[in-house]
């Protein structure tokens, strides 16, 4: 019965301890601070707020899909939203990033959301 117990209580142990790590992406640009002199227009053909997501489901805790890069990914979906709407950009300022998971022990979502706006570089002449 005891032996029976140890072993209960290492499975559970292994399932509290267990981890990941993942990384979130690749950037061409980041900062946490405003970028001096950077020359870049919000007109008519860019607006704010743009928004794209990186989701992960799960079923019964255990993900369904890739959880690697997904900041990356919804940086991209949200840049890719933009330019299929018609806006002319390829860079976000002004970014936020969200992330919004929940569970029904049958089912969860886990998704980063990224909004920001769209804007183009302006080229130094």
């Amino acid at each position: 019965m005891i032996k029976k117990l140890s072993y209960v209580g290492l499975i559970a142990s292994a399932v509290l301890i267990t981890g990941c790590s993942t990384r979130l992406g690749n950037f061409t640009a980041a900062s946490t601070q405003n970028v001096r002199n950077l020359n870049y227009s919000i007109g008519d053909s860019s607006k704010q707020k743009v928004e794209g997501n990186s989701c992960i489901h799960s079923v019964f805790f255990l993900p369904m899909g890739h959880s690697d890069d997904r900041l990356q990914r919804a940086m991209d979906d949200a840049i890719s939203n933009g330019q299929k709407e018609g806006l002319d950009g390829d860079l976000l300022v002004n970014v936020r990033i969200n992330h919004n998971a929940w569970s029904a022990i049958i089912y969860g979502q886990d998704c980063v959301i990224v909004e920001g706006d769209l804007v183009k570089i302006n080229k130094k002449t």
